[in-house]
């Protein structure tokens, strides 16, 4: 056990010394006192060896990182795109309730008991108030709607370029 710990070493040794290279050859001598490895010859019965060792000439296969990571970042941007699409379309629904809570919110006037002056009077106000929430309406809608098909574009572009 020993003596092949002995000859793992020297030759281990010998492969990551600067002169492995030029140093290909070992002695090994046997003695009473156990068997010895050495570049020199160590004793008369000394047994030359020779150390052959070949260089691995495997290589990996080549991976083309540059177009991982650009699939990668069209992936995240796309992620990115379909996220602010959501929003915009949460954004829209909420207009859509904020307009119909107006609106309610409105004919609830008319619906109190009051003469009928006021009614009349209320009511004039009430359809300027809704001709007005109902402009800002489309106007904010018209918005969002067209960043909605922008975003859209975006990604079926970015979608179209993966396959």
């Amino acid at each position: 056990m020993f003596n092949v710990i002995n000859l793992i070493i020297i030759v281990c040794l010998f492969c990551f010394s600067p002169f492995a290279l030029a140093q290909t050859t070992y002695y090994k001598c046997v003695t009473p006192k156990g068997t010895t490895f050495s570049q020199f010859p160590c004793s008369n019965n000394a047994t030359m060896h020779k150390i052959t060792s070949t260089e691995p000439k495997q290589t990996g296969e080549e991976i083309n990182y540059t177009q991982q990571l650009n699939e990668l970042e069209r992936d995240t941007i796309i992620t990115n795109l379909e996220a602010e699409l959501r929003s915009n379309q949460h954004k829209l629904a909420i207009l859509t309730r904020e307009k119909d809570r107006a609106d309610f919110k409105q004919q609830q006037r008319l619906n109190h008991i009051l003469s009928a002056d006021d009614k009349k009077r209320i009511s004039k106000d009430i359809k300027k108030t809704q001709k007005s929430l109902d402009k800002q309406y489309k106007k904010d809608k018209k918005l969002i709607e067209k960043r909605i098909k922008k975003l859209q574009k975006k990604i079926d572009a970015y979608q179209s370029a993966t396959n």
